[in-house]
């Protein structure tokens, strides 16, 4: 601290400012009369203290005052909005200040105050002017305009960046949270609407939306598929990370956050919600309930998940099917027996969507009386689909209803039981590039689960390298990676290569061999192990490397190659090189794995 006097070229009047400052202060918060303090000036960092600004709760309870203070100045047709601005800390370079936003706000609103909370602030030893330093500001506004008008002004920032708020007019028991903040005073701004303009217009608050030819919406998406790969290109590229330039590291940086922000809102609007979908199923229940004479009720979850809109028009179909045949199958055959396993008389079937790792989950579940392995296992032996000394799975048992033709329905109805079943659900799903699981309980019900990507153009892949190429592994089908012990690799003569894993034998599958490609053999403990789920099984790929995980556009390879069926597609990666997808459902080993006991 030094004295007052000390400090040069201060002007005349700034003792009385600053005793005023504090005067004003200590009013608000009750404390002692300034003139009582040593009279003295703190650096930089400590004004906070110094003006008495550290206190906690200071933020909150001026951002609910403000809230009242409109509340008390509303009128029909107005709304009060409550936003929090949280700018990452390369803001400013990016073009964004506080200031601009108040600005813009001010010129839409009755009424516009704003709150700054200072807690991050440095010294001016690490201060950048270039750097957003300002942790959290909040703005209370009272306007006629709708929240999609407001949301316009912060259609450049991210999503984290920014949060909007509708406050109900009407007064409500407010909880005060304690927030440990220093916030500065808050700044108003008053506007009036300009002449001539008509306020119930804008106070209406209805949306205005355009109909878009899907096929001009496909041409978008795959322009910004190229526009990520050539970002990526440019993030990547080895010449350009060695040139040590901060403005170009930096107009990368940001490049990235908008391509990735622009990426994300063109998939939204392929993005539907699927409740007309499930809307449908409603009928369908109806009409199979009564077709069957089974009384049953319907849980609808989820309704508000979305899908790519090119996905939901494939769905409905596979959808129809598992619903009946769980009412038809997996429902009791009457009241008299449900009451005899202690159930209601009432079944239940349960359609549900939600997000899981990535993918979309649509899930039909029924209360009913289960798969009955044996039987299953019985009739896949007859049918000559299994030779019967497999040692599979549950769910490689239930896996096999949905084989061509199966069915174990004793009698042929117009609902099930006539050949013509699960197989098609699965061929459906396939083409979405997803699958079907199947959880069941005997005498507790069963449920059929499609897991199945976000988007028909992206994919989450596993990029992993061998023999020197890289090849994508869908992340869907993945169960784990490991680098397996030199004891429980083991190689039978004219029978291949396997590993035991949990008391599973797996074969084990080379991408060299899959593709004949030359290079050095190495034994699979010197390599890595991808256990991946697969139709037939699980199966472990053999590769060099673990290269990462990240989204890629899929790209169709053309003609010649789609004869291939070890490859679903090709990726351009970041350095410009093409990676294949792999299809694991088709690279099934010309061997046969021990059986688990052997």
């Amino acid at each position: 601290m030094c004295e007052l006097d000390a400090l040069p070229d201060l002007p005349n009047d700034y003792a009385g400012c600053l005793e005023g400052i504090k005067s004003l202060i200590a009013s608000k918060k009750g404390s002692p009369s300034p003139s009582q303090s040593q009279e003295s000036v703190a650096p930089f960092a400590d004004l906070a203290s110094e003006f008495g600004l550290e206190c906690p709760d200071q933020y909150e309870n001026d951002m609910t005052q403000s809230i009242e203070m409109m509340r008390a100045s509303y009128q029909e047709g107005m709304h009060i909005y409550r936003i929090e601005l949280s700018l990452d800390t390369d803001s400013y370079k990016r073009g964004f200040d506080h200031l601009i936003f108040i600005g813009l706000l001010a010129e839409k609103a009755f009424s516009c105050e704003s709150f700054f909370s200072l807690e991050s602030v440095p010294t001016l030893e690490t201060f950048a002017a270039d750097t957003n330093h300002v942790p959290k500001m909040g703005i209370v506004l009272l306007t006629t305009h709708s929240r999609t008008e407001i949301e316009e002004n912060f259609e450049y920032l991210f999503d984290h960046e920014y949060a909007i708020k509708e406050i109900e007019s009407a007064p409500e028991p407010v909880t005060i949270v304690k927030v440990e903040e220093t916030a500065l005073p808050k700044v108003s701004a008053v506007a009036k609407p300009s002449p001539g303009s008509d306020t119930s217009a804008l106070s209406n608050g209805a949306k205005s939306t355009i109909r878009i030819d899907t096929f001009k919406l496909d041409e978008l998406f795959d322009s910004v598929g190229e526009l990520v790969i050539a970002q990526n290109f440019i993030a990547q590229n080895e010449k350009i990370r060695l040139i040590e330039d901060e403005s170009i590291s930096r107009t990368i940086e940001t490049l990235s956050k908008i391509t990735k922000r622009i990426q994300d809102r063109v998939m939204s609007l392929r993005m539907v919600a699927i409740r007309d979908t499930f809307d449908k199923m409603k009928r369908v229940v109806r009409d199979t309930s009564k077709k069957t004479g089974k009384e049953l009720h319907l849980n609808v979850l989820g309704e508000e998940t979305e899908i790519d809109k090119t996905m939901i028009d494939s769905l409905s179909d596979p959808l129809i099917h598992i619903i009946r045949n769980a009412i038809d199958h997996g429902l009791e055959a009457n009241a008299q027996e449900r009451l005899a396993a202690g159930k209601k008389v009432e079944g239940t079937i349960t359609l549900r969507a939600y997000h899981k790792s990535g993918s979309i989950v649509i899930s039909v579940s029924d209360d009913g009386r289960g798969i009955n392995k044996e039987k299953v296992l019985q009739k896949a032996i007859e049918r000559g689909v299994i030779s019967g000394d497999e040692n599979l799975s549950d769910s490689q048992i239930f896996g096999l209803i949905m084989q061509p033709g199966f069915s174990t329905a004793d009698a042929i109805s117009d609902l099930s039981g006539r050949g013509v079943g699960l197989d098609v659900v699965k061929t459906s799903i396939e083409k979405l590039r997803g699958k079907i699981e199947i959880e069941s309980r005997e005498g507790e019900g069963t449920t059929f689960s499609m897991v199945l990507p976000l988007t028909l153009a992206i994919i989450d892949g596993m990029l992993v390298q061998a023999a020197g190429e890289i090849y994508i592994i869908p992340t869907l089908s993945v169960v784990e990676s490991f680098r397996p012990e030199q004891d429980i690799v083991h190689a039978l003569k004219e029978k291949g290569e396997f590993v035991s894993l949990r008391g599973q034998h797996l074969p084990i599958i080379r991408l060299s061999d899959v593709f004949s490609l030359r290079a050095e053999r190495i034994e699979p403990w010197e390599g890595i192990l991808v256990c991946v789920e697969t139709e037939a099984g699980r199966i472990a790929i053999m590769v060099d490397e673990l290269v990462g995980r990240q989204q890629v556009v899929i790209k169709p390879l053309g003609k010649a190659l789609a004869k291939l069926k070890e490859i679903s597609g090709g990726a351009i990666l970041g350095s410009g090189d093409i990676a294949l997808i792999l299809n694991v459902d088709e690279l099934r080993p010309m061997i046969e794995a021990p059986h688990a006991g052997n």
